[in-house]
């Protein structure tokens, strides 16, 4: 956990380096969608919900941005009824945008963060385990304008890393949501 939490101050100051001198967030975003759980942990866990929020801020006019955003999400497993995951996450990364600031057009992300990990169980009030490990994904999407807003769609692809028994967790997302543009157009 520890190395865990100095790698994510040093990718924190690495990023925060990277912005202009007067650089000011670009926009907040909203969404929210489902999960499609893959791997060793689509075995035993159900498609499930997530809801993202962050912020974005404009590297330079070329449509390079970096973001920083938070998620927490959930799956039920479907081996045993009444045990779930949730996870919290907080992830930094860069988006490549294709259009122009409040227009239409493609964009690709990566990023890169930390993913906690909540098991729990109703059956078995006692049982619960939680590990956080680092956490790493990317995707693409859809930005549209909405009057005053932008709108988006993205697909994403999430994995956590971690050292329990139950291994690593990946999942795909499919997301929707907002952009509320401060002095500027929407990113």
């Amino acid at each position: 956990m520890r190395k865990c939490v100095v790698s994510g101050v040093a990718f924190l100051a690495v990023l925060s380096s990277a912005l202009p001198d007067n650089a000011s967030a670009q926009a907040v975003f909203i969404g929210a969608g489902g999960t499609f759980p893959t791997g060793t942990y689509g075995k035993y866990a159900d498609p499930g919900w997530m809801v993202d929020a962050g912020v974005i801020f404009p590297l330079n006019d070329n449509g390079l941005y970096i973001f920083a955003d938070g998620l927490y999400g959930s799956n039920s497993h479907s081996d045993i009824a009444g045990n779930r995951n949730t996870f919290l996450g907080g992830f930094g990364g860069v988006e490549l945008s294709f259009a122009e600031p409040g227009e239409r057009g493609p964009f690709v992300f990566g990023q890169v963060g930390f993913l906690n990990r909540d098991n729990k169980s109703d059956q078995f009030a006692q049982y619960r385990d939680s590990e956080t490990g680092l956490g790493f994904g990317g995707g693409a999407g859809y930005t549209f304008p909405i009057g005053g807003m932008s709108g988006w769609v993205s697909g994403r692809y999430i994995q956590g890393l971690y050292d329990g028994d139950d291994g690593n967790a990946t999942f795909f997302g499919v997301v929707a949501g907002v952009n509320l543009s401060f002095g500027g157009e929407g990113g």
